[in-house]
C-alpha cells in the first residue's frame, strides 16, 4: 500500500495523468458510473457534538464513500469539520475486486481539485457551450482551482472575483493572472458586479446567508453554489432556486443538508420535485434533458465520494508511475 502525502500530492499535479484535465475526466467517468448504475455510494454520514438547531456548524467527524466496478476503486474519505482548522481529510483507496488496500491518500489538494472538477463536469453539461465570461464570488483556498477548472471546459475571456476582503481579492486576481495569462481576470468591489452580464457565476465561500440576489442573475446564465452544504446555511436565495432548473450532486444528500433547496422547501417556495436531475444520470443521459435559451440552471454541490476517489486513483496511478510516496 502506498502512502501519498499532502506534499506528494502537490508534486504530482503536474505529472501526465494527474492534471487538471486528468481530474476532469476521472471524476466524469465516475458520475457516468453512478447514472449508468456501476457506483455504489455511501452519503456523507455526520458524528456530531451539539445537535441543537441554533448551532450552523457544529464540531463533527465526517465519512463518505463510493464504489466504483468499472474503474476498480473503492474508497472512504473521512475528516474533521467545524474546528475551525483547515479540513484534514484522508482517503483509503482499495481495489473493487480483491479488497487490496492500494494507497491512503491525504491533504487538502485534494478537496480542491475534487470540488473544481466536479464544477467543470456540471458546468460543461449545464451551461451554454459559447459561455465566455465567469464571474467569482469568494476568494478562498478552495476557489482558486474553479477557473482554471471552468476555463479548461468553457471559451472563458473574462473572469471577474469578488470577495469582501480587498487585499485577499487582489492577490487571488494577481496569482489567477499568472495561470490564465490569455484571459482577462479583474477583481471588483461589489459582488452584483461578478454577476451581471456574466454567463456563468460560481459562489465558493464560508457565507450563511445569500452573497448575491436574484435581481442580479439573468435568464439563459449558469451558476454553481459550491461552499456551504449545512441546513441553515446557502449561498443562493430563495427567489434564485424559484427561477432555476435545478440540478444537484447527489438528491439524498441535498435533502439532508443543502440549505440552498431546505431553507426555501420550508418556505414552500419550492418542492422536492423542483429538482431536474442529480449529476450521475445527467452525464449518463444527456438525453434526458436539453437547455432551453432562457433557462437559469443552478448546481448545487455538497461534496460526494465520488469525486473524490475519482482523483485519488488519478494521483495513485501517477504515484504508482512515479515512484512518489513511501510503501507501507
Amino acid at each position: 500500500m502506498r502512502y501519498i502525502t499532502s506534499q506528494n500530492v502537490l508534486s504530482l499535479r503536474d505529472i501526465g495523468g494527474a492534471d487538471m484535465a486528468a481530474h476532469i475526466a476521472a471524476v466524469e467517468a465516475a458520475y457516468r458510473e453512478v447514472g449508468n448504475g456501476t457506483a455504489r455510494v455511501l452519503n456523507r454520514q455526520s458524528l456530531v457534538e451539539d445537535l441543537s438547531p441554533e448551532v450552523l456548524r457544529p464540531r463533527s467527524f465526517k465519512i463518505m464513500g463510493t464504489m466504483l466496478l468499472n474503474a476498480g476503486y473503492v474508497g472512504t474519505v473521512a475528516y474533521p469539520a467545524g474546528y475551525g482548522r483547515p479540513l484534514d481529510f484522508r482517503i483509503v483507496l482499495s481495489s473493487a475486486e480483491s479488497g487490496e488496500p492500494l494507497a491512503i491518500v491525504e491533504g487538502e489538494a485534494i478537496t480542491q481539485w475534487a470540488t473544481a472538477s466536479v464544477t467543470a463536469v456540471a458546468t460543461r453539461a449545464l451551461s451554454r457551450p459559447d459561455s465566455k465570461v465567469l464571474g467569482m464570488i469568494g476568494t478562498g483556498r478552495f476557489a482558486f482551482d474553479q477557473p482554471l477548472a471552468i476555463a479548461s471546459v468553457r471559451p472563458i475571456e473574462e473572469v471577474r472575483c469578488y470577495s469582501r476582503d480587498p487585499a485577499k481579492r487582489a492577490e487571488f486576481v494577481s496569482r489567477l493572472s499568472d495561470q490564465l495569462p490569455d484571459i482577462r481576470v479583474l477583481a471588483v468591489e461589489r459582488p452584483e458586479q461578478a454577476a451581471e452580464g456574466a454567463d456563468i457565476l460560481t459562489t465558493v465561500t464560508t457565507a450563511n446567508h445569500p452573497v448575491i440576489s436574484s435581481e442580479s442573475l439573468s435568464d439563459g446564465m449558469h451558476v454553481n453554489a459550491i461552499g456551504m452544504h449545512y441546513p441553515g446555511t446557502r449561498e443562493i436565495d430563495s427567489d434564485t432556486m424559484r427561477r432555476s432548473r435545478f440540478f444537484v450532486d447527489d438528491v439524498a444528500q441535498t435533502f439532508e443538508e443543502k440549505g440552498e433547496f431546505l431553507i426555501p422547501l420550508n418556505e414552500g417556495i419550492v418542492d422536492k420535485g423542483h429538482i431536474v436531475s442529480d449529476l450521475g444520470t445527467l452525464v449518463a443521459d444527456r438525453s434526458g434533458w436539453q437547455r432551453k435559451e432562457s433557462d437559469l440552471t443552478l448546481f448545487g454541490s455538497g461534496g460526494t465520494a465520488v469525486e473524490y476517489i475519482g482523483v485519488a486513483a488519478c494521483l495513485y496511478a501517477a504515484a504508482e508511475a512515479a515512484g512518489v510516496g513511501a510503501t507501507i
